[in-house]
């Protein structure tokens, strides 16, 4: 697929009046939420909360001043307690923050994709991302989702920027992966993944290839650059070495033993004397031992998570759920359930025929561009290892580009239906 033309987005410039508008749109609808709901965090949220403010009083990145670990990713509260520093301990600088990142999410989300599919798809997606329901409720929330979302846009932005040279690109990439490695360690696939993408989806040449692997070193030792101070700090804690965080097998235990409903699952309490580190490689043992042992139910179980990572969105509002019942009581939960559950079944389908679409228009190089590559990549660590329905926020960009594929497809249909014929003869 080459980037910036599409057969059926139309021109590939993007349409920086309407970009404008759309952002401004979706600032005074994030403004409006927030004076209308108040922050008030719950289960993740409450731990960013708790690890920003001991990050800032104590230098110490754990639940107490005195337990440091490093079972959770550090990015996200390194951001908050960040914020905590320059602008003081108040939500509503996290509001503020999560509304920059909100707005910095649309601009990188429409040059992308005007790059690979057109401008009408750059303003359609935008438009998605600036009404999709969820994510305006996360103006309220701490969470990982929104940086992690823009590290990520923005990084495949500046990877496949136009007319600027490849050290600049590797660098901005390289330190926007870094940080998204950072809030959560998936991303450190992603140089390797967009360096691939870039070199099949459109036409092969040695001389594509030598610049992609170009770009996947540097960004790499950049990446790498960016991520070894924490590195090293874990180094010191554990006295082996912890690249990011310790979370990994532990994570691949709750999604692959026996029990598991493919979420969230204790700690077993027979390892609680353990610090995290061990925890995790004994439970990550354990995970591969019941897969091996079991290869049938593991891939039963890999298709029920992918299945859960796709059925529902509601994440949003139970991490505002204070926040709702104390602005419109507990009746309205319920309705803004629906809302989310509505709208993301809507964008899933709109997403799911827009691949379509870029298949059939594309032939499989389509399934390998950039865009489509991410969710699948996303899908599968989901699959293999945990699920939640939250999860597929880490690729709501990619799904609002597909999702106005779709949406502009079944428009364009639309109108060819209604126009009336012209006469065959005068």
């Amino acid at each position: 697929m080459s980037q910036g033309r599409s057969e059926f987005v139309g021109s590939d410039v993007l349409p920086a009046r309407e970009l404008i508008f759309i952002i401004l749109v979706a600032l005074a609808i994030r403004l409006s939420w927030a004076a209308t709901i108040s922050v008030a965090p719950l289960s993740d949220s409450h731990a960013y909360d708790i690890f920003a403010r001991n990050l800032l009083h104590y230098g110490v990145f754990g639940w107490t001043s005195d337990t440091p670990f490093a079972f959770w990713p550090p990015g996200t509260s390194f951001l908050y307690a960040g914020v905590y520093r320059v602008f003081g301990e108040s939500f509503s600088n996290i509001v503020g923050l999560n509304i920059l990142l909100s707005c910095g999410l649309l601009a990188a989300t429409a040059r992308v994709a005007c790059r690979f599919y057109g401008g009408q798809v750059a303003t359609v997606a935008t438009g998605i991302l600036a009404i999709w329901p969820t994510l305006i409720m996360f103006t309220t929330v701490l969470a990982s989702e929104l940086p992690f979302m823009l590290f990520t846009i923005g990084a495949l932005d500046a990877w496949s920027m136009p007319r600027r040279s490849l050290l600049l690109r590797s660098i901005i990439a390289g330190g926007l992966l870094g940080a998204a490695a950072l809030v959560r360690p998936l991303a450190l696939a992603l140089p390797l993944l967009f360096g691939v993408s870039l070199c099949f989806s459109g036409p092969f040449s040695l001389k594509v290839l030598g610049t992609e692997f170009r770009m996947v070193f540097v960004s790499s030792i950049i990446m790498a650059l960016v991520i070894s101070p924490w590195t090293w700090r874990n180094y010191k804690l554990y006295g082996e070495p912890v690249l990011i965080s310790t979370n990994g097998g532990i994570t691949f235990w709750m999604g692959n033993s026996p029990g598991t409903d493919g979420g969230y699952m204790e700690i077993p309490d027979r390892l609680s004397q353990l610090n995290d580190n061990e925890q995790s490689k004994i439970l990550g043992e354990e995970a591969r031992d019941y897969i091996r042992d079991y290869p049938a139910a593991f891939a039963s179980r890999t298709l029920k998570k992918v299945l859960q990572l796709y059925s529902n969105e509601s994440i949003g509002v139970s991490w505002n759920l204070r926040g709702i019942n104390d602005s419109f009581g507990d009746h309205a939960i319920l309705f803004f359930k629906r809302l989310t559950q509505i709208s993301w079944a809507l964008i899933f389908l709109l997403a799911f025929a827009g691949l379509v679409i870029v298949v059939s228009s594309y032939g499989w190089r389509a399934m390998i561009s950039p865009v489509v590559i991410c969710i699948i990549f996303y899908t599968l660590v989901c699959g293999i290892i945990v699920s939640q329905d939250r999860y597929h926020l880490a690729f709501a960009p990619q799904l609002a580009i597909l999702a106005a594929v779709g949406l502009l497809s079944f428009r364009k249909r639309f109108l060819v239906h209604r126009m009336p014929s012209s006469p065959a003869s005068l």
